[in-house]
């Protein structure tokens, strides 16, 4: 399907009109999923060109002014709704909204339709890659709630709600291992600390 914004995969069960006439969307499961799949079931390490490639194959719209920032065709309704990181010519993570933008003051119109997107994403990757490490955090806009899974390859995908926002991001096992270091070294750097006292 395609609205008159020209978004494709709306869908009036992921939609709420808001008071001030605009229209919240999600992006429903079954169109990002297989979105999901797609990049983080890629051979890694995946290169620059290859990252790009597949922004393409999902006809998805670059930036003008910056190809790794995308708009891409699944209904979020949010430009650049899309980032690609690139680190040293290979993709380091990938991060795409999953709802619309909307202001914090429409919570209770937009919260329970990203809360009940958000359980049947877990549900559906969980049934895919298995159970996931679930955390809950406080912030200082509420309280996210979130799944990681980690790869057997490292690569994770991360995904979490707060609010009206709902968001995925896939990390590559290069950025994992780095992440994994850096919280080794920071570990290390406290207990060199605890020792000196």
């Amino acid at each position: 399907m395609t609205d008159s914004t020209g978004n494709q995969h709306t869908d009036p069960t992921y939609e709420r009109r808001l008071p001030d006439g605009t229209v919240y969307r999600v992006v429903p499961p079954q169109v990002g999923v297989p979105v999901i799949r797609k990049w983080l079931e890629h051979d890694w390490p995946m290169t620059a060109q290859q990252a790009l490639a597949l922004r393409d194959e999902l006809g998805w719209t670059p930036s003008p002014r910056k190809e790794t920032l995308v708009t891409t065709n699944l209904g979020s309704g949010r430009p650049k709704d899309a980032s690609i990181t690139i680190i040293k010519n290979k993709l380091d993570s990938f991060h795409m909204f999953l709802a619309s933008f909307a202001p914090s003051t429409f919570d209770h119109s937009t919260a329970p339709l990203a809360r009940e997107t958000y359980d049947e994403y877990v549900r559906l990757l969980s049934h895919i890659y298995g159970k996931g490490k679930v955390e809950r955090t406080k912030v200082r806009n509420g309280i996210v709630d979130a799944v990681t899974w980690t790869l057997p390859n490292r690569s994770s995908l991360n995904i979490g709600v707060l609010g009206s926002v709902l968001d995925v991001n896939i990390d590559s096992p290069a950025a994992n291992y780095a992440a994994a270091a850096e919280a080794e070294l920071l570990e290390w750097e406290a207990t060199e600390e605890d020792e000196d006292e």
